[in-house]
């Protein structure tokens, strides 16, 4: 692909996933809310899940999108491999999709266990490739903007590895919640789990924007 073309996708995605986890922001404070209708708060759970997969999706496009730029601009040792850059982001996408249709099946927690592996693996990765790019003599050349990029998108996934396992309770609470035995301590418990989460999400928020800068600025 033209490298001014996936450029323009590579920052398109950043902007799609700031609107999709704005929209997951907004939509959690209905789940949450007692005060909503439950017919209401049923709609938000199930539109934030689909929406969620829009941050899911760039994340994993970004990975994508970003390792085949730094290989065209030279800065990463992978020339040739591109083809394995976009089978690797093409087979990670499909299975976040997979787990998502089929979330509530054996398979699917089977396949979620997977991806949520795999992320750790990405996350590794992208620790050592951050911290090769800011030292001399490494695989690859010192360059230390893309580096501090690496370590942040680095952040990116913990961050979304956190909210997963912060969000095991919300379940079996929102289970309480439709079936409408949720006591009013669960109702707390509830709304703030949704508060907790809220904050690595602003996190991702800000590594973003940091993400952006760095790469469009190039400033060391």
């Amino acid at each position: 692909m033209e490298y001014q073309l996936l450029l323009l996708l590579h920052l398109l995605i950043g902007g799609y996933w700031l609107g999709g986890d704005l929209g997951v922001f907004y939509i959690a404070g209905k789940i949450a809310d007692p005060a909503q209708p439950l017919p209401v708060r049923l709609f938000s759970a199930k539109a934030m899940m689909l929406l969620d997969m829009i941050p899911r999706t760039c994340l994993i496009l970004a990975f994508g999108t970003g390792l085949s730029l730094a290989t065209q601009a030279g800065l990463l040792p992978l020339q040739g491999w591109t083809w394995a850059i976009w089978l690797l982001t093409l087979a990670w996408l499909a299975l976040a999709w997979v787990a998502f249709v089929k979330e509530h099946s054996a398979i699917g927690h089977v396949i979620t266990r997977i991806d949520f592996n795999l992320r750790v693996l990405v996350l590794i990765a992208c620790v050592a490739a951050g911290i090769d790019a800011l030292t001399e003599g490494g695989v690859i050349a010192r360059t230390g903007w893309l580096g501090a990029k690496l370590l942040l998108f680095a952040g990116i996934i913990s961050m979304g590895l956190l909210v997963r396992i912060q969000l095991r309770p919300f379940g079996p609470l929102f289970g309480k919640v439709v079936a409408n035995t949720a006591s009013d301590a669960e109702q707390q418990a509830l709304r703030q789990l949704v508060a907790r989460v809220k904050i690595p999400v602003l996190c991702i928020w800000l590594i973003i924007l940091a993400i952006v800068v760095l790469g469009k600025t190039k400033p060391f």
